[in-house]
């Protein structure tokens, strides 16, 4: 028995080590976001970077001598112009984002933005309408369809009659709540339960933080009731999306849990637990451990992030893939954010 757990351990070992990819890429921005979440990530996938495009020479002389394999450059088109070049990561200032989304795609490299791609659906059109004359491939980072929790809901929810959804931060001052926070998890209801409209909205605000009380109904019946607030805590941030389907309810926690809980039974109009009892039972269908330090259960996986930027990288080279967020999938998220700026005024 041992030599064979040896013998795997050796299989496995050597798959990770003669995994490469062959192209060369180049990466847009050096903020906290991806200098924590995504250089590891494509470090760990050994992604040649040839470039590193940022904004200014002060951020440019920071990085010297930092990423040894890759060029620092304050010009974007020194990697548009490389025929090297299979693909290029942006995420930089999101305001900037869409202009730099149009000026890869035009130079016909696959591009990987980071949410939001734009700031508007007329913008989302644009890119769409550009996407359309490029041979670029465009994947957006919203991570979410990428995360193992939502890729097992996925399969599971096809008879789902309703959910509700409970999003909850703490005052966010320091930019747009429904491009930067709440895209991530609206988007999620798309992916999951497929276009729909929001039927109603109230909006609560004071103090510098806002509450937005919404009812989707989507095309194929699923209706959801959602909260998404900044008038409550970063420390005790709430993350809760429940899903009703009548042998019982799909409960996330974050990206980190998906539990099942299941329902009485009920025959002819009769609730069959008051005859003989019920005992509810829940199964665990995922669950982030912090104990085995392993690939699968870091927090990046289980996020999301680690799926998203693989699924980019093989798709540029061919090898196969499913892309989950490209533009036209987001075209339902926008509608919606569209018609919650509205109802905020």
């Amino acid at each position: 028995m041992n030599g064979f757990i040896e013998r795997y351990k050796k299989i496995r070992k050597k798959g990770f080590l003669e995994q490469k990819y062959k192209g060369k890429y180049a990466f847009v921005g050096v903020g906290n976001h991806s200098v924590n979440n995504l250089y590891p990530i494509l470090n760990y996938l050994r992604v040649n970077l040839k470039y590193i495009v940022v904004k200014s020479q002060d951020t440019l002389e920071l990085l010297e001598g930092r990423f040894s394999q890759s060029t620092a450059t304050t010009n974007l088109n020194d990697a548009l112009s490389d025929n090297e070049i299979k693909g290029v990561f942006v995420s930089a200032n999101p305001t900037a984002h869409f202009n730099i989304a149009k000026e890869v795609m035009k130079s016909n490299k696959s591009l990987f933005i980071e949410k939001p791609p734009c700031a508007s659906l007329d913008e989302l059109q644009e890119l769409i309408t550009i996407e359309q004359t490029s041979s670029s491939i465009v994947l957006t980072g919203l991570q979410r369809r990428y995360s193992p929790v939502y890729n097992i809901l996925s399969n599971k929810v096809k008879d789902a009659s309703y959910y509700t959804l409970k999003y909850k931060t703490g005052a966010y001052p320091e930019g747009d709540e429904l491009l930067d926070l709440f895209i991530h998890p609206l988007d999620a209801l798309f992916y999951l339960f497929g276009d729909g409209t929001i039927v109603s909205t109230k909006v609560i605000k004071g103090n510098g933080v806002i509450t937005y009380l919404s009812q989707i109904v989507h095309k194929n019946g699923v209706i959801g009731s959602i909260e998404f607030s900044t008038d409550y805590s970063w420390s005790e941030a709430q993350d809760i999306l429940t899903i009703s389907t009548p042998q019982g309810e799909y409960i996330t926690e974050n990206t980190s849990k998906l539990s099942f809980v299941t329902k009485p039974k009920v025959a002819l109009k009769i609730p069959l637990e008051k005859i003989k009892g019920f005992h509810s039972q829940t199964t665990i269908l995922y669950a982030q451990n912090s104990f085995l330090p392993v690939k699968e259960h870091n927090q990046l996986f289980a996020a999301g992030y680690y799926n998203e930027l693989e699924t980019f990288v093989k798709i540029c080279e061919n090898k196969g893939n499913t892309n989950n967020s490209s533009l036209k999938e987001l075209l339902p998220t926008y509608k919606a954010i569209e018609q919650l700026r509205k109802a905020k005024g």
